[in-house]
């Protein structure tokens, strides 16, 4: 089995719930020997499945999402893979199995990513494209038989690395922990979108296997704008209408 730790983030108990469909999905994996550390700022007695809860007290609690960079660099020797997730993104085995296997064709210089999702009733939605965010044209790459492409909004509230990713990572920067950059993302974000935007990796999806690669963002709240959030809901029709334009330019060339 290969040892894995997942850092969680959670902040206050509005999603209980959600951290922990989280953590048990985590707990049914077979062939992974999953540890699961959640840093929070409150007690997670309720939570089942948790091998450790670090309380964090911060005067700024967007800060709280970078302390779980700082546990992964801690137990970096410990562990042969590492997610980083906040509380309601639902990892699947299969996204570990599916990174694994592309990292194995992918070069140095190229991450594999995931899309994050939402869904109800009438579909599936896509809240990472919106405004200027888009898959960047004549992004697309083969490695293998497998088409990737580079969307160009990085953030996907998780992020998944091998022993050997982190120890480059560590190499060009000296400590994970840090942020590595100044970028647009706001510090929340820039726990998974530093990886992508300043470790000499580009992000890409694998487009020929796309729905292997999408990632659930389980309050479904961008579709609509609940809840105070922005509504961003680019439809499956949109999606998969770029994706083809896509290809189709990959294709004539």
């Amino acid at each position: 089995m290969i040892k894995t730790l997942a850092v969680l983030v959670n902040y206050g108990n509005e999603q209980l719930n959600y951290l922990q469909e989280v953590v048990s999905e985590l707990k049914t994996f077979k062939k992974y020997e999953v540890t699961v550390i959640v840093n929070s700022n409150i007690e997670l007695d309720s939570i089942n499945g948790i091998d450790k809860v670090n309380i964090i007290k911060l005067n700024d609690y967007e800060y709280l999402p970078r302390t779980c960079k700082d546990v992964i660099w801690q137990k970096k020797d410990e562990f042969d893979l590492f997610l980083y997730g906040e509380n309601d993104h639902l990892f699947k085995e299969h996204h570990l199995d599916k990174y694994l296997e592309y990292t194995e064709i992918l070069p140095q210089d190229r991450i594999a990513g995931l899309i994050q999702y939402e869904e109800n009733e009438t579909g599936r939605y896509y809240p990472a494209f919106h405004a200027h965010f888009n898959w960047e044209n004549g992004s697309v790459e083969k490695y293998n038989d497998k088409l990737f492409a580079h969307f160009t909004n990085l953030h996907q509230a998780t992020f998944i690395l091998t022993k050997q990713q982190l120890d480059r990572i560590g190499k060009l920067h000296g400590d994970f922990g840090k942020f590595f950059g100044a970028s647009h993302y706001s510090m929340k974000c820039k726990v998974n979108t530093d990886v992508y935007q300043f470790c000499g990796m580009k992000k890409l999806i694998c487009i020929s296997e796309f729905t292997e690669n999408l990632i659930h963002h389980l309050p479904n709240v961008y579709i609509d704008g609940s809840k105070g959030r922005n509504r961003f809901n680019c439809s499956e029709k949109k999606m998969q209408g770029r994706i083809k334009e896509l290809l189709s330019e990959y294709y004539k060339k």
